[in-house]
């Protein structure tokens, strides 16, 4: 997972790289218009609108854990890391690949990757402590109450940066 999205953040940026090294007047209107596109993603993570969170509802084929801890390791992390393959549940996801993009910087696209891929790992590795089918229905739940406070923080925190975006140009 930290490979995958490491190697995504940094070929995001690569390409804004190579498009703002081409046009560099582009970059400031492409980084204003993401921050409108993400003020709308802040309300919609709110829950003032709603707007579909581009990516793909397909789920990783459950056959693929019956080929070898490590093979499956590598492929299920390597698809889930790239995050672009499977369902994105949070807006904060494209905003942060449009931004890697906007910013044009390959060293900070690899370093927000592997934060990414950290954080995606993370979130797998916790359910380890659990063995029995109960214990992991019991901790799902859990995580599934949490869904509609981390939307409110991701639209706080998605509202913040969409401000920066907008108002960065005229400072």
């Amino acid at each position: 997972m930290v490979l995958a999205g490491t190697a995504l953040g940094a070929v995001f940026a690569t390409a804004g790289a190579v498009l703002f090294a081409l046009a560099p007047r582009a970059q400031t209107p492409f980084a204003f218009l993401l921050g409108v596109i993400t003020l709308l993603y802040a309300l919609s993570e709110a829950g003032y609108m709603k707007l579909p969170v581009p990516g793909r509802d397909w789920q990783v084929p459950a056959d693929w854990v019956h080929d070898g801890f490590y093979r499956s390791a590598v492929i299920f992390g390597g698809t889930v890391g790239f995050g672009v393959f499977t369902r994105v549940p949070y807006a904060s996801f494209p905003i942060l690949l449009a931004w890697l993009f906007v910013s044009g910087e390959p060293a900070y696209g690899a370093v927000a990757g592997v934060i990414y891929g950290v954080c995606r790992a993370v979130s797998i590795y916790s359910s380890a402590p659990y063995s029995s089918t109960e214990e992991l229905v019991g901790w799902n739940q859990r995580m599934m109450a949490m869904i509609p406070s981390i939307h409110r923080l991701t639209g706080v925190a998605l509202a913040v940066f969409a401000a920066y975006l907008i108002v960065a140009p005229v400072l």
